[in-house]
């Protein structure tokens, strides 16, 4: 390996800190691989490094789950075709910047904040050469608005609406009302899947189309179209399905492409997850006929990874302030989180067959030496308690330098790997003492747990917990003999 090979990789890995990942291979054809993940995108360039490079050109894959097959290939030809011009020369970078360019021209694995940017480029107009022939678009009730109609309008069956939105690795998907709970973020804990409002494309009365995002259809309120309001579509319904089979026939089929669904509410949840959908799901043995828990299933994390708190100090400070709870609220011992399984959760994932825990499980071990390099070696410091929307108390974090990084690290070299991860909210280190449950809250006759009860507890120092390992753990109820989760596998550090 050249000198320039190696400050190369060296100046990369301080460039795109948290977001770079290389890999020594010390084989004959490739001396190392470095990948790198663009900043608030979706996909991830791996550069297959030569060991005569740069002098040699390097081989470039992409990895992005939320783009189609032939922009993958169309981008990975043009960062490949590029690289002839840049030899003997650093490109790796240059590269990644031409790759964050193409991406943003085209619309896809575009992050919030670069579709805002986008968005508001194509608000900017030409001068008016002709104000006649210009008009204004009528003001479209919000995605939001549906719902609190939908909510709130007793003459609406809830159990007969659908509801359209983007998954951004699966696309525009269907999912009935009832499945989610409407209200705003109860915990953001690992058993939630969260959704932003913006998210949302179409609203469905049972096989009628009555709000479409894209198409400009309003006939729940009838701000917009022609007039046409829900309770007109209930009470014609046989009329209004044979219309909509009709116009349907003959629309142009649209694409999944983020592109195409930017948000045109202009409602405030828009940049933001201000506003966002909370679905916290029940299994279902009969998919068929229970259609809110099977797609629950098919979308909610059920696997996470985490750092385990084994600090019997930190494990006495947290069943003190659960104790002073529990003596003042009984009812509430069943929602603290025992000593035994007190934990600092990662990031969520999705693996819904055992062949996914067993890929995930060989994934951990396999990166194991490229995290250690990165773990910090300060340990985290629990400091004061707080909580989640009421619903969650938890212990705050107080993290050393380089921790979010380490955190970043590992989301990429799962996703790389193919791992799901299925975390829908922004990261935000804690360790949770308890939270509320539904049926502990049907009996308390509130979701919302009395600060009251934890107040004196809000600048208490609980501990110290050393970054030693990660555990891959199952959210099922099951534990193990030590009472923590289920854990197929885990390394130390």
């Amino acid at each position: 390996m050249s000198e320039q090979q190696e400050e190369e990789v060296r100046s990369i890995k301080e460039e795109f800190k948290g977001r770079c990942r290389v890999v020594e291979k010390g084989s004959d054809v490739f001396s190392r691989s470095v990948t790198i993940q663009p900043k608030d995108m979706d996909l991830t360039i791996k550069f297959q490094l030569p060991t005569s490079y740069p002098k040699a050109a390097p081989k470039i894959s992409i990895r992005a789950e939320c783009m189609e097959e032939e922009d993958v290939l169309e981008l990975q030809e043009l960062l490949q075709s590029r690289t002839n011009g840049c030899l003997n020369k650093p490109m790796m970078k240059s590269l990644t910047n031409e790759a964050e360019t193409w991406l943003k021209a085209n619309g896809l694995g575009k992050s919030k904040k670069s579709a805002k940017g986008n968005k508001h480029k194509k608000k900017q107009k030409k001068p008016r050469e002709d104000k006649v022939t210009i008009e204004k678009l009528a003001s479209m009730k919000t995605a939001d608005d549906v719902v609190k109609r939908i909510q709130w309008d007793s003459d609406l069956p809830q159990e007969d609406f659908l509801v359209g939105y983007l998954d951004r690795f699966l696309g525009i998907k269907e999912k009935y009302f009832t499945a989610f709970s409407w209200e705003d973020i109860a915990s953001v804990d690992y058993n939630v899947l969260a959704i932003p409002k913006h998210r949302i494309q179409y609203f469905k009365y049972k096989d009628i189309k009555v709000w479409d995002k894209l198409a400009r259809l309003d006939n729940v309120f009838g701000s917009v179209g022609s007039g046409t309001k829900i309770t007109d579509i209930i009470a014609n319904y046989d009329q209004e399905l044979e219309k909509s089979k009709a116009e349907n026939a003959t629309e142009i089929p649209s694409t999944d492409n983020n592109e195409q669904v930017e948000d045109d509410d202009n409602d405030s949840d828009s940049d933001s997850d201000d506003g966002i959908i909370v679905t916290i799901g029940t299994n279902t043995t009969n998919p068929m006929t229970s259609h809110p828990g099977y797609w629950q299933d098919k979308l909610r994390p059920n696997y996470f990874l985490a750092i385990r708190v084994n600090d019997s100090a930190v494990q006495e400070a947290t069943s003190e302030i659960q104790d002073n709870i529990v003596a003042n609220q009984p009812l509430y011992r069943e929602c603290c989180i025992p000593p035994s399984a007190l934990h600092v959760t990662l990031c969520t994932l999705g693996l819904d067959t055992q062949e996914q825990v067993d890929s995930a499980c060989r994934v951990l071990k396999s990166i194991r030496d490229e995290l250690k390099d990165a773990v910090p070696t300060q340990p985290l410091v629990l400091n004061g308690v707080s909580n989640f929307y009421s619903r969650v108390v938890y212990a705050k974090i107080e993290y050393p330098n380089g921790f979010l990084d380490f955190v970043d690290q590992l989301s990429m070299c799962l996703r790389h790997e193919g791992i799901e991860i299925r975390d829908q909210h922004e990261f935000i280190p804690h360790m949770t003492i308890m939270k509320t449950s539904r049926p502990v809250s049907r009996r308390m006759g509130t979701a919302n747990i009395d600060k009251r009860l934890y107040e004196q507890f809000t600048d208490k120092y609980l501990g110290e917990v050393d970054i030693s390992g990660i555990y891959l753990c199952s959210m099922g109820d099951e534990r193990q003999s030590d009472g923590f989760y289920i854990s197929p596998a885990n390394i130390q550090f």
